[in-house]
């Protein structure tokens, strides 16, 4: 019986030593050389900063090159052609709608665009005739609902008004439009201050609202009470003549004039709703499978972020090298050291490069909708998220925020509670590489990246960064400020734990939230 277990320790101590051999063959796969060529075109001004709708289709080309390297390391691809189709849907301003006042015969007396829809449909909505009553500041409101009427309220306060402080109050305004929605209205205008002359208020929203946003297309919009913001001259001509509006405020403030007034012998039209155009997105999906007959049904998902902020408005790259660019070669690099394992691990390793996080985590959000592995099979998802940077001087402009960016032996390395071990695994090989993992950011960083969408299915995560810096969402951040031997040490640190887990038996899977 003692020779028996001398001969199983052996077995075992021999399996640790090829293990820890093919380990060590497979990281010196991961290279400097490797990294900077990947990342000189990732970051190059030829994608044009990685975002769609550029000219140059960066992010496509992007996507390609990332399907053409899993290719070449023989890896299978996780959808048709390695791309996962994002069904993504992009909503703009429409400036063909407005807001027009009609007299009682359906005339036409008053036709304007200048418009920004606060609240609303996306999908195109005509409304024509539409009976109007003005509320004042909304600070004196009727007991009965407002059915089949639209509400003019009065942007701010009687305060801003008296004191023309021109002024956006977002928390209080919510406040007042919740209440006037709350009596049912069928629209409600929300006029700004006669008084604002430049018309500060009308541009800031205008620039707010007026940006495309980008959504899932499965995403249900809710209906719900249209809100829009238009300028005094739209209530001027519904009380029928210039600056009556004003008057009416005045006198209200005054205490001459009741805040409810319906408006007689003039109604609304208006024409609401966006531009909508459905975009070409994807995420790049390879996989290696796993060697065990069972667990290779099960998956750990390595994943970052491809995508980037384009171009500004001088056509200046926001190059991206560490945001993130730095992941998604960081991911390529571990592909290649998990291609070139001997013995392949356990379980099946998910390599997933991820669309739209700039706006919105908008790819993650559709992979964990439509995984390639089941959820309740995916024991982990490591996400690489600004993984490139060292601190330099000029990176205490972040000295207020909990991730400036670390020196050459520091990372952030957050984890969820979904399985503790996962955070001691990572302790392990942190010290074995001399790195010094910081555990310490808040809770709401676990929604401020791709991990999110794992996490909220109560997945266990890691989320690696080195963190912020100087160069943060600037067209600064270029290949020249990254520290290759940096990222190379994240990988490192990333494919040790991820290999661990990988073959773990020990477990426990969480079932995601139904």
């Amino acid at each position: 019986m003692v020779q028996r277990k001398i001969i199983i320790t052996i077995q075992v101590l021999i399996s640790f030593i090829f293990s820890a051999f093919a380990q060590h063959t497979a990281l010196q796969v991961i290279d400097t050389a490797d990294l900077k060529e990947h990342l000189s075109f990732i970051a190059s001004d030829e994608l044009q900063g990685r975002r769609m709708g550029t000219e140059a289709e960066g992010l496509n080309k992007a996507a390609d090159y990332l399907a053409e390297n899993a290719a070449r390391l023989g890896l299978t691809p996780g959808a048709p052609d390695y791309f996962q189709k994002v069904d993504l849907l992009a909503t703009k301003k429409d400036e063909t709608n407005f807001v027009e006042v009609v007299d009682a015969k359906g005339k036409s007396k008053f036709k304007a665009h200048s418009m920004v829809e606060l609240r609303g449909p996306d999908a195109p909505k005509s409304i024509t005739n539409m009976p109007a009553i003005l509320v004042g500041f909304g600070e004196q409101l009727p007991d009965k609902d407002f059915d089949g009427k639209l509400v003019l309220l009065a942007q701010g306060t009687e305060k801003s008004f008296t004191n023309k402080l021109f002024h956006w109050n977002n928390r209080m305004e919510n406040e007042r439009l919740e209440a006037i929605k709350s009596k049912n209205p069928e629209v409600v205008l929300l006029v700004t201050d006669p008084d604002d002359k430049t018309n500060k208020i009308y541009q800031q929203l205008s620039r707010w609202y007026g940006r495309t946003r980008y959504q899932l297309a499965s995403e249900n919009t809710k209906e719900e009470i249209p809100v829009i913001l238009v300028l005094p001259e739209v209530a001027d001509q519904l009380l029928g003549g210039k600056r009556k509006y004003k008057k009416y405020l005045q006198n209200l403030v005054d205490g001459e004039q009741e805040s409810l007034m319906e408006v007689q012998k003039r109604s609304l039209n208006l024409k609401i709703g966006k531009k909508s155009e459905v975009l070409d997105a994807k995420n790049v999906v390879a996989v290696l499978e796993g060697a065990d007959p069972e667990l290779k049904k099960e998956c750990v998902v390595l994943m970052s972020h491809y995508d980037h902020l384009g171009l500004d408005e001088n056509g200046e790259v926001y190059n991206g090298a560490d945001d993130n660019g730095s992941g998604t070669v960081t991911i390529m690099e571990m592909a290649e050291a998990y291609a070139n394992l001997k013995e392949k691990p356990k379980r099946s390793i998910v390599f997933l490069w991820v669309t739209g996080e700039e706006l919105g985590m908008l790819g993650s959000n559709y992979y964990t909708q439509h995984p390639i592995v089941p959820l309740e099979k995916t024991v982990a998802c490591f996400n690489l998220d600004m993984v490139g940077r060292v601190f330099e001087e000029r990176d205490t402009v972040w000295n207020k925020s909990p991730k400036r960016v670390k020196d050459f032996d520091g990372i952030f390395a957050l984890t969820n509670d979904a399985w503790p071990e996962l955070a001691k695994i990572n302790q392990k090989y942190c010290e074995q590489l001399d790195l010094i993992p910081d555990t310490t950011l808040p809770a709401q960083f676990l929604s401020t990246s791709d991990h999110y969408h794992f996490h909220k299915h109560s997945i266990p995560i890691v989320n690696y960064a080195t963190g912020y810096h100087a160069d943060y969402h600037r067209i600064s951040d270029k290949v020249e400020r990254i520290n290759f031997e940096k990222m190379k040490r994240v990988a490192e640190l990333c494919f040790l734990v991820s290999l661990e887990v990988a073959n773990r038996d020990d477990i426990d899977i969480h079932k995601p939230e139904q």
